[in-house]
Formats: C-alpha cells, sequence, structure tokens
C-alpha cells in the first residue's frame, strides 16, 4: 500500500475517534463599555476626553518660518528669532524651548 494513503488513512479514522462536540463562544462585544452597571470591574461611565482632567489640549505648531542665518551654534530666522542647536544639525530648540527641525530654507517647531 502507498505510504500517503496509508498516513492519510490513519488520520482520518484517528479524527474519527478524537471528535469532540462543539463548543459554546460568548460573542465579542466591540465598542465602549454599557452602562450596566454590572460591576465586573469595566469602567461604567466612558467621559468625553475633553471633560478628563488629565487631558491637555496641544496648542498646533507654529508656521515653518523661513531660515535666515546660521552657524556652529544653531540659526536665527528672518525675524530674528534664535534657534539652539541640539548638535545633530537638523533639530533645533525654539526660544520658547519648543523642539524644532530644519526642513530645507525653512524650520518648523512642534
Amino acid at each position: 500500500m502507498n505510504r500517503p494513503l496509508v498516513f492519510l488513512a490513519m488520520a482520518l479514522a484517528l479524527a474519527g475517534a478524537a471528535a469532540q462536540a462543539p463548543i459554546a463562544v460568548q460573542p465579542v462585544q466591540i465598542g465602549r463599555p454599557s452602562d450596566s452597571g454590572s460591576g465586573s470591574g469595566a469602567v461604567d461611565r466612558q467621559r468625553p476626553r475633553e471633560q478628563d482632567p488629565a487631558w491637555q489640549p496641544t496648542a498646533p505648531g507654529a508656521a515653518p518660518a523661513p531660515l535666515g542665518s546660521c552657524n556652529a551654534g544653531g540659526c536665527w530666522d528672518s525675524q530674528g528669532n534664535r534657534y539652539n542647536s541640539t548638535g545633530d544639525g537638523s533639530r533645533f530648540i525654539s526660544p520658547q524651548g519648543r523642539p524644532c527641525q530644519v526642513n530645507g530654507q525653512f524650520i518648523q517647531c512642534n
């Protein structure tokens, strides 16, 4: 008898002998928790992010400023603001302490 055929016959025989009854699985609920108060340890009520005292909105970064001139210690923009170099040549610190990056002839701060 051919070996693959014997293997297939044995696998089918074992599968039939080891067959189990189907199990029931609870459906997964995707989305926000309900207000059921089930006490399961989950958060029963979600506040909007704006009402969360730990949430701090961030101001959008300033528009890119055209660069004026640069030296080893940093650059100046066209308004005369100084941006100190962090040492790698492309990242700087603004006068307000914000991280900035040079992109061509412009500097953009976050």
